[in-house]
């Protein structure tokens, strides 16, 4: 049944990241529809992110309360209704209404879905499990030749409309077949009926803590990546790369396989160091840290490479190593705080999903201060979020030990049991 629940949630973030990339495939039309500057569309790429952050805190720790199977249900809902609403969007406000509302329900979603991933198993294969799922953000772009069909071929409505359907589709499928936890608990934590109770002082000293300070200033350099590729990269690839919107739904399709294949090595392999060794540090930090750091040369690579096929690759590469630290840095957080999953990784994403507010609005005002030379603007935009990550990454790879933590708790464990 695990390997079921994995599926479910599979297909699910497809939904969840088409539902965020479609925005990007449909940038010229809508952009032309409304009547939009870049500066504006940069608004409705950040719009998205408005409520997402506090959104997904608030969201992943009820999921700890009310069951992860119901906070996905209702979270799907609500998809569907923000999606079909585009056939009533005629104007920017309305638009940006959709996108807040969109987002405000998409945020708990990962945290959720390993929070509910960590219900089936056991620490050692949670990476590998969480990758598979991950790879639905990547495996969205699949349906880009589609979406990208439907929006030149009919109208953005009708493609928003499309992934409205999916995800009613999904919602009724997983009220009929899915499950809350197995039977048999997988770790102690699971057997009990009633979370432990944890005091604030002890949940604000990891939150402040600089692993997870530190985690989250890394995984806040992804998603400013991330957000790039949803906003501003089929646009990219059109007015700099010089793709047919056609060609680059293809392109963007077998990014999307390239990418996930890649994610998964890497997290089987973080999974295996975590085994091997039983450090964190090993197996989370050093892999995710190497990796983010790579992923910040391949975009580097981009602003200099000359051919079309040498930029491709470069931005595949890039997003590749970028998309590891979505299986990696929620894992570090939940063993910052095992006591409440939801709360850890959802405050963990919220936080980090700061960088879809300021990400996209930077990027618009970069591009848009370029003048007519669109080129410059988008490489700028590029190096930018380059050097974000780099630093970040860096900052992260030296400073992070998560061991240290467990050495601490596991002290105080002995000092309580001597003193009793």
């Amino acid at each position: 049944m695990r390997w079921v629940i994995v599926v479910f949630l599979f297909f699910l973030y497809i939904i969840n990241y088409a539902d965020k990339a479609i925005v990007g495939y449909a940038a010229v039309p809508i952009m032309e529809d409304l009547n939009l500057t870049y500066a504006q569309w940069g608004m409705v790429g950040s719009s998205f992110y408005w409520l997402f952050s506090i959104a997904g805190i608030i969201g992943a720790a009820l999921s700890d309360k009310v069951g992860t199977k119901k906070m996905l249900t209702i979270m799907a809902i609500v998809w569907t209704i923000s999606q079909v609403g585009a056939f009533a969007i005629y104007s920017l406000p309305l638009l940006i209404f959709s996108r807040v509302l969109l987002g405000a329900f998409e945020g708990p979603y990962y945290a959720t879905a390993i929070s509910h991933v960590s219900k089936w198993f056991p620490p050692e294969r949670r990476a590998f499990a969480i990758s598979l799922v991950n790879c639905g953000s990547m495996g969205a772009k699949l349906m880009a030749p589609l979406l990208v069909f439907i929006i030149h071929s009919y109208s953005w409505r009708v493609g928003f409309g499309f992934l409205g359907s999916l995800s009613l589709i999904w919602c009724i499928l997983w009220i009929l077949f899915g499950r809350e936890k197995p039977k048999n608990p997988i770790t102690l934590d699971e057997s009990q009926e009633k979370l432990p109770k944890v005091k604030w002082k002890d949940v604000s000293k990891v939150f402040l803590s600089a692993n997870f300070i530190l985690t989250t200033l890394a995984f806040f350099s992804a998603f400013w990546v991330l957000s790039w590729a949803f906003v501003w990269m089929p646009t990219y690839l059109t007015k700099v790369v010089h793709l047919s919107p056609i060609q680059m739904g293809y392109i963007l399709g077998g990014i999307g396989i390239f990418t996930g294949l890649g994610s998964v090595i890497v997290a089987a392999f973080s999974d295996y160091l975590l085994k091997k060794t039983k450090s964190f540090r090993k197996s989370r930090v050093v892999v995710a840290g190497i990796s983010l750091i790579l992923g910040a040369a391949a975009f580097f690579s981009t602003t200099i490479i000359q051919s079309t096929a040498g930029a491709i690759i470069a931005l595949g590469l890039g997003l590749t190593f970028v998309n590891t630290m979505f299986s990696i840095a929620p894992q570090i957080a939940n063993h910052l705080l095992p006591e409440r999953k939801g709360l850890a990784s959802g405050t963990l994403i919220g936080l980090a999903n700061l960088a879809g507010i300021v990400g996209p609005l930077a990027t618009g005002f970069v591009v848009q201060m370029a003048d007519n030379n669109e080129v410059l603007g988008f490489n700028y935009s590029v190096l930018l979020a380059a050097s974000i990550l780099l630093v970040f990454s860096l900052i992260f790879l030296i400073f992070t030990n998560p061991d240290k933590e467990t050495i601490k708790a596991s002290t105080l464990v002995n000092k309580q049991a001597e003193a009793n």
